[in-house]
């Protein structure tokens, strides 16, 4: 059997690039308390297979002369526990000055948060694409005043300045289009509810493609089962859970990889159709 734990690397070959899954922590959460269904909170028991844990992962794609992560998980926001990504990235022999592109499949913390270390950049000579409406919503000037912006809201914004601005500053920052080109093999699809600008990543090696899904999913029974449960942490409720049913039922029509950030490590394999819910089917290391 392969190992699967945390610690070790995962790595498949998609063509000619090979993707890496990193682990940058594990939360240690009462998921079945974050659930929501039509946006109200049923009581825990209604989720008998929720997980007690989400892994937070971020992924390496290594192509001809480019490095490129997608996400770079909390770095020192959620603790000791956390922010193991850099370390791993060095026991694999790549230093993070290797990094040539991060792209983020949204701001929240626990994708951009691993940008940064003492407030400075990590990632020393990487490009950061960022789509154009999550920056507006998180970046724009006046943001953290905007009318029904609540407190927590505020500290997110607060968090996505403290690991943004420093790239900005060095003018490493490019914006895209939601729906479009990021770079040659990059695409991107607007799957916005768990933030207003909430991606989907995807990336094409010939006719291989891999489709990094980002936050449309948390944990692997629940949501799958049922994609119309929605979590805590979404900003548009029902926006996610429509966002999460077209996810779905595009992976299973089209038979891609997908790779998450909040599956149990290392987060990559297919999704399939179970009559009219969905299940996730794991990939092994190759």
């Amino acid at each position: 059997m392969p190992d699967l734990s945390p610690s070790a690397p995962f790595t498949i070959s998609l063509g000619k690039a090979r993707i890496t899954a990193l682990c940058d922590g594990v939360l240690t959460v009462p998921v079945a308390n974050l659930y929501r269904r039509n946006s109200s909170q049923p009581t825990p028991e209604h989720f008998p297979t929720a997980p007690g844990e989400l892994s937070v992962n971020a992924f390496l794609v290594e192509t001809g002369t480019r490095k490129i992560m997608i996400d770079t998980g909390s770095g020192a926001l959620f603790g000791p526990d956390h922010g193991k990504l850099q370390a791993t990235l060095i026991n694999l022999g790549i230093s993070p000055d290797a990094i040539s592109d991060i792209i983020l499949t949204h701001i929240h913390a626990d994708h951009s948060g691993g940008l940064i270390a003492d407030g400075k950049p990590v990632f020393k000579n990487a490009t950061l694409h960022i789509g154009k409406t999550e920056a507006a919503f998180w970046l724009s000037e006046g943001a953290d005043k905007a009318a029904g912006v609540t407190e927590r809201v505020k500290g997110q914004i607060g968090r996505a300045h403290a690991a943004i601005d420093p790239y900005e500053a060095e003018k490493r920052v490019v914006l895209f289009e939601d729906d479009g080109e990021i770079m040659p093999g990059f695409s991107s699809s607007l799957r916005a509810g768990h933030t207003p600008g909430h991606l989907s990543i995807r990336f094409s090696d010939d006719e291989n493609t891999i489709v990094f899904v980002g936050d449309i999913v948390h944990g692997d029974s629940v949501q799958f089962a049922d994609p119309a449960v929605t979590i805590d942490f979404d900003y548009d409720q029902p926006n996610a859970a429509v966002a999460r049913a077209a996810a779905f039922a595009e992976a299973a029509d089209e038979g891609y990889l997908i790779a998450a950030a909040h599956l149990p490590f290392p987060g990559i394999g297919h999704i399939r159709r179970d009559g009219e819910a969905y299940r996730f089917e794991a990939s092994r290391a190759q």
